[in-house]
């Protein structure tokens, strides 16, 4: 009978009492709209933040290496080219060449630029398709970015002349060639571009001849970014590509110098792991989603759980009328995807627009940069992602509330009154005697004991809320600026050449000027400074006789070669000795030497045992004639210490390579042409924006090829760092929070809604309406007190055990415990659970006394 009536064929009845359901319930539908909709918002803010923080990267990535293209080969010849362009692991190939890689047009000095040929495919690659205008066609045509024809002082207007002085194999020409085109330059470049047309390239091929291997002279050479066919790792097959060539390269085992050589590598942009490769991240973003989950799960499954148990006595009724257990599931089935419908999209928009926001704070904090532009594409993924999970969590959390509503048996879900979760539990009833009376306290707390599950989950849902937000605060407070300034700046200013703070110290013509270093010593703000000199290795070079010191850079002996600096003392003395101790009276005896170290990100000491303290080292002096290196002289020197080194300070910003020190009187002996890399120096207390004003003011009005770096720039990108972890940790902390407060405002709502009738009850035998607000004043008081207790030991065990172990594991990072975040919000949470409860109240009051005794629930 009761399949014949509720069967299949009666699922349009189900429809229209899920329906019936739904609209008698329009407080309660609001609350759980907006539970799923603070769900759905939480894990769409995460999805659209991974997203966007992974396109950004891979885009400015992108920018940052030259071009796009899984790999690149530099350096190469023409023959080299063809012989691999049609190898068929290959999609795509760019073809440039470089022209000159020395301009020396006024204006040039603080903007890098160089002249080079590039095809249609090079062209897309970089990202150097003319916005206005065409590409270069006649032999005296030109395409120019936006910034270069600025620092050259050259109207971006087409048919423009653009003279232009540059070098090609030492000699020096001049041609005044016609703007034909020209791009906005990228903001994450500090190289300009000057393209040339094929024609050009064809006429001056002879002057463009291929001469690198010899004079290391860049005019001539060729690189070439390759696009593989398929997906998969890209360094096989840049190898395999290679080795069916004839050729090798630095991860095939390959040695610089030998002829079958290329400087072929994997493109920076396409070198990230992904999540499966990186167990931190894969661990991260497992724990991340089920946090959210758990922090909806709170609310979703509280807010059901009791719409199920008011509705009881409805469900009791339908199950004597025969309605099955799976029929009074599907009833409930419906009216939750009624309400996901609603809520999960307005979540998937609004959480998207959320994370989208929040992209630009999280670049700020890393070594990109928002203002490169952020790249958030809609990703259909996003939404579907964040969907499935959002649905995922909403319908764990109705699972069971469902099947205590299909489980409960007609009799005793007619029976069932709040004060009795016996009857759907199989338990029978405890009656318990009090001998204090009825005290508003104590009726307050034994209401929250009726239901300890659903006390419990809110309790924890608003302590969530407050550890997150704890944390956050600890992380941001623990960042060190002294540690995250020192590992780029150790000194208070660092001046040098333009050229210098490009990165191109060898491949310069220009020095740091004396009359600079005099100007800044002659300031009132000066305190003390120093030094740091060197050789350009394009005209001389040190290497030494060792068997452990690796280096791919060898001089014809098959030395390695390493550099060897002249430091003032104010720098050398900066150095932390790690090994071995320094006799200053010795070293300047000429006859020792300081090998420098660097460290990681953490500080540790990047240990290099090739070199130890004691080793008498052979130097030889060369003067470079490409690998044909004729040997100068020699020099004994001992080791006498090992000493920690700042790269940006204490090199010409070089990577890698094999340090060596000594005291700048005795390292100008041992050169032929040495040159000063920079002078660093620091200020008196109190005086940095004096010598920052003072600087700023020379570098732009007396020496315009000069310039500087302060601490202050890395003063900033930290302050950039800790802002975006207080936004993003804050907005994800506010919105769990809301999802407490609404989990809050959805117990009591509920709890005040079903006992409408007990209350009346109450004030039927004299409980005034006073009392009866400072009973649920009290009760939202002790979820506030529950809270706080929570909150106050999880949140120091989570701060001691996780935070401290994120502290470990971040360089710049000096844990403080912190705790006063959750004391200023304490007051405030109290408040809100006392005030919440009367207000709620005050809705109730307005039917009468009698009127809710006529009630049924």
């Amino acid at each position: 009978m009761n399949d014949i009536l509720f069967g299949n064929t009666n699922r349009p009845v189900i429809k229209k009492l899920a329906g019936r359901y739904f609209k008698s319930s329009k407080s309660r539908n609001v609350i759980a709209v907006i539970a799923i909709i603070l769900t759905s918002i939480l894990f769409t803010t995460i999805f659209t933040l991974g997203s966007g923080l992974l396109d950004t990267i891979q885009d400015q990535n992108i920018r940052k290496a030259g071009g796009d293209g899984h790999a690149a080969l530099s350096y190469i010849s023409d023959d080299i080219f063809d012989e691999i362009k049609d190898n068929e692991l290959i999609d795509r190939i760019s073809y440039t060449k470089c022209v000159s890689y020395r301009l020396h047009n006024a204006g040039l000095e603080k903007w890098r630029a160089e002249m080079w040929y590039m095809d249609d495919t090079a062209l897309e690659f970089g990202r150097y398709e003319p916005t206005t205008g065409r590409t270069p066609e006649a032999e005296n045509e030109i395409m120019v970015d936006t910034e270069t024809l600025k620092a050259l002082g050259v109207p971006a207007e087409l048919g423009a002349t653009v003279p232009l002085e540059y070098e090609i194999k030492g000699e020096t020409y001049t041609t005044d060639f016609v703007l034909c085109g020209f791009w906005e330059t990228d903001s994450l470049s500090n190289i300009g571009r000057l393209i040339v047309s094929k024609a050009f390239i064809d006429v001056n091929s002879d002057l463009l001849a291929y001469t690198y291997p010899v004079d290391n002279d860049y005019s001539g050479v060729v690189v070439a970014y390759i696009m593989f066919k398929g997906n998969g790792a890209i360094e096989p097959k840049l190898n395999q590509l290679l080795s069916e060539a004839g050729y090798t390269c630095d991860t095939m085992g390959g040695i610089r110098g030998d002829e079958n050589y290329i400087n072929a590598g994997v493109n920076p942009a396409y070198q990230g792991s992904s999540l499966l490769e990186n167990p931190f991240m894969l661990v991260s973003g497992i724990v991340g989603v089920l946090l959210i989950m758990m922090t909806g799960y709170l609310i979703i499954y509280n807010i059901f759980q009791i719409s199920v148990i008011q509705d009881i006595q409805s469900y009791g009724q339908l199950k004597t009328l025969g309605t099955t257990r799976r029929q009074i599931k599907k009833l409930i089935s419906k009216q939750v995807i009624r309400l996901s419908c609603i809520g999960i999209p307005i979540g998937l928009l609004i959480g998207f627009f959320i994370g989208r926001s929040l992209v630009p704070f999280l670049m700020n904090g890393t070594a990109y940069t928002a203002a490169a532009g952020i790249k958030v594409s809609v990703n259909p993924l996003i939404f579907i992602g964040s969907a499935i999970f959002a649905w995922i969590t909403v319908y764990i959390s109705v699972r069971k509330p469902a099947k205590i509503a299909g489980t409960v048996s007609p009799v005793e879900a007619i029976r069932y009154t709040e004060n009795d979760t016996s009857a759907f539990k199989g338990k029978k009833a405890i009656t318990k005697k009090s001998t204090h009376g009825a005290q508003i306290y104590r009726m307050a707390l034994a209401n929250l004991g009726r239901n300890k599950k659903r006390t419990i989950l809110v309790i924890v849902s608003m302590t969530l809320s407050l550890v997150l937000f704890n944390t956050v605060f600890t992380l941001s407070s623990g960042f060190d600026i002294d540690k995250y300034v020192s590992k780029f700046l150790n000194k208070d200013f660092i001046i040098s050449s333009a050229d210098y703070f490009q990165y191109r110290f060898d491949r310069s013509d220009a020095e740091l000027s004396q009359t600079f270093i005099h100007a800044v010593q002659q300031e009132d703000a000066y305190a003390d400074g120093g030094e740091l000199s060197t050789v350009r290795v394009l005209e001389e070079f040190f290497s030494v006789e060792s068997e452990t010191i690796v280096n791919h850079n060898k001089d014809k002996a098959g030395n390695p070669h390493v550099s060897l600096y002249g430091a003032d003392d104010f720098l050398l003395k900066s150095m932390e000795v790690i090994e071995g101790e320094i006799d200053w009276e010795a070293l300047h005896s000429g006859k020792y030497v300081l090998y420098g170290l660097q460290s990681d990100d953490n500080g540790n000491i990047i240990q290099d045992q090739s070199v130890q303290v004691g080793d008498v080292l052979r130097f030889h002096h060369s003067t470079a004639d490409g690998l044909n290196s004729t040997m100068d002289a020699a020099v004994d020197l001992t080791v006498m210490a090992k000493v920690r080194i700042n790269n940006s300070v204490d090199t010409h910003r070089q990577t890698g390579g094999t340090n060596f020190y000594m005291p700048t009187d005795n390292f100008k002996p041992l050169c032929t042409d040495p040159h000063v890399v920079n002078f660093s120096f620091n200020v008196k207390p109190g005086q940095e924006m004096a010598m920052e004003d003072f600087l700023t003011s020379y570098t732009e009005n007396i020496e315009p090829g000069m310039d500087y770096e302060s601490k202050q720039t890395y003063v900033n990108s930290f302050h950039d760092l800790t802002s975006m972890i207080i936004t993003i940790g804050g907005a994800l902390s506010v919105i769990i929070g809301l999802i407490g407060i609404t989990n809050f405002i959805n117990s009591m709502l509920t709890s005040i809604i079903t006992r409408k009738k007990e209350f009346a009850m109450l004030q039927s035998i004299g409980m005034t309406g006073k009392q009866l607000k400072s009973m649920l004043a009290c009760e939202g008081l002790y979820y506030a007190i529950g809270t706080i207790l929570a909150s106050a030991f999880f949140g120091t065990l989570f701060s001691l055990i996780i935070v401290q172990g994120i502290a470990n594991s971040i360089w710049f990072f000096t844990y403080r415990f912190v705790i006063w975040p959750m004391l200023v919000i304490y007051p405030f949470l109290l408040a809100v659970t006392i005030i919440i409860p009367s207000i709620l109240y005050r809705e109730i009051a307005k039917t009468s006394i009698i009127e809710r005794l006529r009630t049924s629930a």
